[in-house]
């Protein structure tokens, strides 16, 4: 599928569903453990369970997800919008420890599996693969929806008395803007015939084949969500205010990385700019560790930040690169999962070593060693391939080498 004037509306309407996703799923979980918390409805012991379970199911879920997604993905989409809505509604409804664990998983699923990796498909499929401006905004919104979405979600469930109407407000305004994206989406492929799925070239190469660059991405996860959820765990013996304002840049600086990887990586190459927001990184998490406030936490945040986003747009060019774009919707699900566990990981290993130690310095820490330790894994990747040029004239290429 060639980039033409459907591109756009297309490159809208995910960037609007991983807007709104991320808003109620992502960062709509530490919200919502603020207000049980507040209320009283749901223990310390459920909500941390019920958080594990929204990392693990989200990435568990992702294989499914692109069986699926590939084949008919705004219908898949449109499930995981249903599926979302329903779980807001349930803990309106019944806000209850069991209830809320099964929500935060369903959410999970529905970000990781349903808006995250088919939304990616798409967007593959739609602009083949490279990295391109609407790219670029599409999945800035999976960042955005931390600006645009978490204060709406902070003003209706931390500051109003009655939580169970805020849940049903939430669960109405995810439903209606995301069915709005999910219409935009096809209304501007209407005209196209649907593509049936291809199948899977004969010999294909296993993902885990590349198992140190499964790595590689995997620690530098873990060390980027755990970095900027401690920011504001550890914020509390620093500068409080300062710290939630560092989150704040860091995820600015994650949407703004997009666009602003999107030229450098047609520039530089996709090789040297996924090594330089890595090492960026470490330095980042190295700055937040020492620097109790003032600008070297904001620096350190935004070098995060930008890790961050640049992640999550490079993970699609890293796997059009090694297995072309008729194999990328099983690769990249997969490439998902590893890299979710990783997220998952990295709050739960710094908050056994923040409780154990009762400093933050150790906890940043082993959070420098793991991204440190992540980029001698990505040189077998670069030596094996050479890196794209994305150049104008160059014609993308299918998993068996023959133009798209």
């Amino acid at each position: 599928m060639r980039p033409d004037r459907k591109a756009t509306p297309v490159a809208v309407a995910v960037f609007v569903l991983q807007t709104a996703g991320s808003g109620v799923a992502v960062y709509g979980i530490p919200v919502y453990i603020a207000a049980f918390l507040r209320s009283g409805t749901v223990s310390a012991a459920g909500l941390s369970l019920a958080s594990t379970g929204f990392f693990v199911v989200g990435a568990l879920t992702g294989p499914v997800f692109g069986r699926f997604g590939q084949r008919r993905p705004n219908l898949v989409m449109l499930g995981a919008v249903l599926g979302g809505t329903a779980a807001i509604a349930a803990m309106a409804v019944r806000p209850t420890g069991a209830v809320v664990i099964v929500a935060f998983a369903t959410l999970g699923a529905v970000f990781s599996g349903g808006l995250v990796v088919v939304g990616t498909i798409v967007l593959v499929r739609v602009f083949d693969g490279r990295p391109t401006a609407g790219m670029a905004l599409a999945t800035s919104g999976s960042s955005a929806g931390g600006i645009l979405v978490s204060p709406v979600l902070a003003l209706l469930l931390t500051t109003q008395a009655a939580i169970a109407r805020s849940f049903l407000v939430v669960a109405a305004g995810f439903l209606v803007i995301s069915c709005g994206a999910l219409a935009l989406s096809s209304w501007a492929t209407a005209r196209s015939a649907p593509a049936p799925a291809p199948a899977a070239a004969a010999g294909t190469v296993p993902l885990l084949r590349h198992w140190p660059l499964v790595v590689a991405f995997g620690l530098v996860s873990a060390s980027q969500l755990g970095a900027t959820s401690y920011i504001v765990a550890t914020g509390l013996s620093r500068d409080f205010t300062g710290a939630r304002l560092a989150v704040s840049a860091a995820t600015g600086a994650a949407v703004a990385s997009r666009w602003i990887g999107s030229a450098g990586i047609r520039r530089l190459g996709l090789h040297r700019w996924t090594v330089a927001s890595f090492c960026a990184q470490a330095v980042g998490v190295a700055l937040v560790g020492v620097a109790p406030s003032g600008w070297v936490l904001f620096l350190g945040a935004v070098l995060i930040g930008q890790s961050l986003g640049i992640t999550i747009l490079i993970r699609s060019q890293v796997i059009v690169e090694l297995f072309g774009i008729d194999d990328f919707a099983r690769k990249f699900a997969q490439f998902q999962t590893w890299t979710s566990l990783g997220s998952a990981a990295g709050p739960l290993l710094l908050g056994q070593v923040y409780s154990a130690t009762g400093d933050y310095v150790p906890a940043y820490l082993l959070l420098f060693l793991l991204n440190a330790v992540a980029v001698p894994f990505l040189l077998p990747w670069m030596r094996a391939s050479r890196p794209r040029s994305w150049r104008t004239d160059e014609e993308p290429r299918r998993s068996d080498r023959s133009p798209v």
